[in-house]
């Protein structure tokens, strides 16, 4: 009886392991649990697509795939600021995406990029001309993941509220941010610092200006409580000198000319 005994419980182990060795490989074979898609969400410039095979998830199966490696496989992109993930069995996977939203255009040279919030350059994906654009006088070379200085980009932003018909605004390391006034004169704004200031000064200066003679050849306002400008200088002119007479020696008659041997 024992006997017995002893071999059923083997048995029942036998096929318990049997089991459970055909369950593991249903598990990991079965395209049920395969992923073929995601649930994407909070993307508008980057494409689903795009973002799905960035994850590299496709064909994979579901207890093979780690949130925090297809994390940081999304976060690769560009113009992706962060992703979440989440797995389910028996094969959904749902990616949670922040996007690097522009916030100004950014142009050097023919190339054109686009700037976020914290001033983190990224490639373009969609036509923005309404967008407040920053044309680079040095044509620095730029690259993805280039950070540009964040108080530029909100003096930018404070510039075109409180100047809503400025669209195009000029930078040069020497000079910061460059616009111009209705006349064409140069101001230089500098760094985007104090931003509201040096417009209030600049509107103070512009009655000045207007009524003097000599327009300006550029109105520096990178310091608010120091503007300094410079006119163009008087154009004088002077009558040409007076030149000596040159002295005329006067014809001889021939009657009187000396005959020579």
């Amino acid at each position: 009886m024992k006997f017995w005994q002893a071999r059923g419980v083997k048995f029942s182990g036998m096929l318990a392991l049997g089991l459970l060795v055909w369950l593991i490989y249903m598990l990991f074979t079965s395209s049920a649990f395969f992923v073929y898609g995601a649930e994407i969400r909070g993307n508008v410039a980057v494409s689903a697509r795009e973002i799905y095979t960035a994850g590299q998830i496709d064909s994979q199966s579901i207890f093979w795939i780690s949130p925090a490696e297809v994390e940081r496989n999304i976060e690769a992109l560009p113009n992706i600021k962060s992703a979440s993930v989440t797995v389910k069995l028996p094969a959904q996977v749902a990616i949670d995406v922040a996007e690097r939203r522009p916030q100004l255009l950014w142009q050097s040279g023919d190339t054109i990029w686009w700037v976020d919030e914290e001033g983190t350059v990224v490639p373009p994906k969609a036509e923005m001309e309404d967008m407040l654009k920053i044309v680079d006088d040095d044509r620095q070379a730029l690259e993805v993941g280039y950070h540009i200085d964040p108080a530029l980009i909100k003096g930018a932003q404070t510039l075109r509220i409180l100047a809503p018909d400025v669209r195009v605004v000029r930078h040069a390391r020497a000079t910061g941010l460059v616009v111009a006034t209705p006349e064409g004169w140069p101001v230089y704004l500098g760094d985007g610092t104090d931003m509201k200031a040096k417009l209030m000064v600049l509107s103070a200066l512009l009655p000045q200006l207007r009524e003097n003679e000599r327009p300006p050849v550029y109105i520096d306002l990178r310091d608010p409580l120091q503007p300094v400008y410079r006119t163009l200088p008087e154009i004088r002119i002077d009558p040409p000198p007076l030149r000596q007479p040159v002295p005329v020696r006067p014809q001889i008659a021939p009657q009187y000319r000396r005959n020579r041997p």
